[in-house]
């Protein structure tokens, strides 16, 4: 890095001393000396783009470099010495601008790969021991402190603080963990020390994920990238064949100025060089992928932003996508002989070590429950828990347990689960998906970035699909669907000629993943559905979608800006070149300041809000 601060502040020292002898130069006085100082001025600025030119030239590599160094040196040849200067000092001020914007672009890009933390606080009986983090393995008990980043994913054994995750969700808010509470890699522990165990090593934990992605991201080209490239390898040839059938258009004609047209030929090469495409589109690729990635969502390649801008269908996966996949109690009722409290300390204490999701939702409904003796406990699969309790023989399950144990009761609701004490009802509980506070408003904020339908596909039943459908707002429900019925449906999406987004987050989405347009697997998915999307929402936020798309458009927009903003500009200066009405500074222009506008254009991006 100070290597390469020395060589720029060695070129701008050298620039400067080269406008000075331009200058000079100019003066009438000293106006025999004109050649030398000009010539001076030339190698002080450009004598690296001069040697790389020539070099090209011996390899009949026709690039930027090449285009100028021929331009250069044959306005000094034909004694136009104040427009060859003026040639590469307007060129390396350009090439100047354009490597502080790309730098600031590239800048982002690693600001997100820096998130990985170097070293970690094993501890072993009670000694810490500093190490490499890619030593850490699973179960190993680490140590993080205040202002260290997380260096494994994790979760928290001991210990309360406050984190900053926003490089790794791109929420800003601080977040508060506790014990049994994750901790993912790359978030930053801002006030108390932290006793964790480590969950996965660090090959495969968030940080190294991201960075890896970040990675693939800048090598995985989108179309248009993969364009222009080949557009300039057969521009550039194309180009060079023109400007000598223009230079030699005297020598056929017999009776023209040769000097006049060899100018033109000079100034044709010099305007056409294509580098304004083929820095400006890459770079606002990058810039897409970078402002995305910061709102918490990773796109795996440049190829994936193309056909997220071009999206007009939006299909979401339920369970773990709309929901968090929690369950909360929606009713809680008990019958007047019973005693609420009573009653729930009962189903409590049968559910506590159950993995059912009722149980944390009970967990969740009341704190401080009373710990009670239970015998005989039974978890009867598919229908519900027994358990003797207090001498009280206790039941809690669907339908299916009450026909069981032959109990029947007056009104049987379908989606409640019964409370059943000494064969006689006692009340039941309902349950609700507890719905992601984003998606409340998710609908209304896709149809303002253009996304035409939202749809809900899911495998749950028609009942509860409908309650969260309607809550929604949601365009269109297809319930009880299985995998395959998933995938036929975005086909039939497809075949309309429409772009399909898909967010999933299970096993059983991923041929929906790979099927939609672009696919989104949320960061709490599994790692199959991870591998299969398009990209990864680490935030687990949907709400991040919107800004993505609106990001992604804005983004084909200005691209297409640059391209069409290039090609006119310099069409209309290739005709005046052509006609003998440019200078050869507008050619100038014509390249490297059309190049940095594009350049400064494409960093807008990184701006979107």
């Amino acid at each position: 890095m100070e290597k390469e601060e020395k060589q720029t502040k060695k070129e701008i020292i050298l620039y400067i001393m080269s406008i000075i002898l331009l200058i000079i130069a100019c003066i009438p006085s000293i106006a025999k000396y004109q050649a030398i100082l000009i010539l001076t001025s030339i190698l002080l600025a450009g004598y690296e783009l001069i040697i790389e030119g020539i070099k090209n030239i011996f390899k009949l590599n026709f690039e930027e470099d090449t285009l100028m160094t021929i331009a250069i040196i044959s306005a000094f040849i034909l004694g136009e010495y104040v427009e060859s200067a003026i040639v590469i000092l307007l060129f390396k001020l350009g090439e100047f601008l354009e490597q502080r914007a790309e730098a600031k672009a590239e800048n982002n890009i690693k600001e997100i790969v820096k998130i990985k933390a170097e070293t970690a606080n094993l501890l072993i009986d009670n000694k810490i021991e500093v190490v490499d983090a890619k030593e850490i393995k699973p179960e190993q008990l680490i140590l993080i402190k205040p202002g260290e980043k997380v260096p494994v994913d994790c979760v928290v054994l001991k210990g309360e603080s406050n984190i900053d995750a926003s490089a790794i969700t791109g929420e800003s808010k601080q977040i508060t963990v506790k014990p049994n509470q994750e901790l993912f890699s790359g978030a930053i522990n801002l006030t108390t020390a932290l006793t964790c165990k480590a969950l996965r090593d660090a090959k495969h934990s968030m940080a190294s994920q991201i960075a890896d992605l970040v990675e693939e991201a800048t090598t995985n080209k989108a179309n248009t990238e993969k364009f222009i490239t080949k557009f300039s390898k057969i521009y550039t040839p194309t180009v060079i064949i023109i400007a000598i059938i223009i230079a030699i258009i005297p020598f056929i004609c017999g009776n023209l100025d040769y000097k006049d047209w060899i100018n033109r030929a000079l100034i044709f090469l010099v305007a056409s060089c294509p580098c304004s495409l083929v820095i400006s589109v890459p770079l606002a690729f990058i810039s897409c992928i970078g402002a995305i990635s910061k709102k918490g969502m990773l796109i795996k390649g440049t190829k994936h932003i193309e056909n997220l801008s071009k999206s007009n269908i939006i299909a979401f996966d339920k369970t773990g996508t709309l929901t968090t996949g929690k369950m909360k109690i929606k009713e809680f009722k008990v019958y007047d002989n019973y005693n609420e409290d009573e009653i729930f300390e009962y189903i409590y204490n049968l559910e506590l070590l159950s993995n059912h999701p009722i149980s944390t939702a009970l967990k969740e409904y009341k704190q401080n429950v009373k710990s009670l003796e239970i015998k005989n406990q039974q978890e009867i699969a598919g229908c519900g828990m027994y358990g003797i309790i207090n001498e009280n023989e206790i039941l809690f399950g669907n339908t299916k347990l009450l026909e069981k144990y032959n109990i029947k009761i007056e009104q049987v609701i379908d989606e409640a689960i019964y409370i059943i004490v000494n064969k006689k009802c006692a009340g039941y509980v309902t349950l609700t998906e507890e719905i992601r506070e984003e998606a409340k408003e998710i609908v209304s904020k896709l149809k303002k970035v253009g996304i035409e339908k939202v749809i809900m596909l899911t495998g749950d039943n028609k009942q509860s699909a409908k309650i969260i459908s309607d809550t929604l707002k949601i365009d269109e429900t297809k319930s009880s669907l299985l995998p395959k019925q998933k995938l036929d449906e975005i086909e039939k999406i497809k075949q309309k000629g429409k772009k399909v987004i898909f967010v999933g987050d299970g096993i059983n989405d991923s041929p929906v993943l790979v099927a939609s347009s672009f696919g989104i697997s949320m960061g709490s998915g599994t790692s199959i559905a991870n591998n299969t999307a398009d990209s990864i929402l680490i935030s687990n936020n949907i709400g991040v979608i919107p800004i993505a798309i609106r990001i992604a458009k804005k983004s084909m927009r200005i691209i297409r800006f640059n391209i069409t903003f290039s090609i006119l500009i310099k069409i209309v200066v290739l005709i005046l070149g052509i006609l003998g009405i440019a200078p050869i500074w507008l050619a100038v222009f014509a390249d490297t300041g059309v190049t940095f506008l594009t350049v400064l254009n494409s960093t807008r991006i990184h701006k979107i809000k």
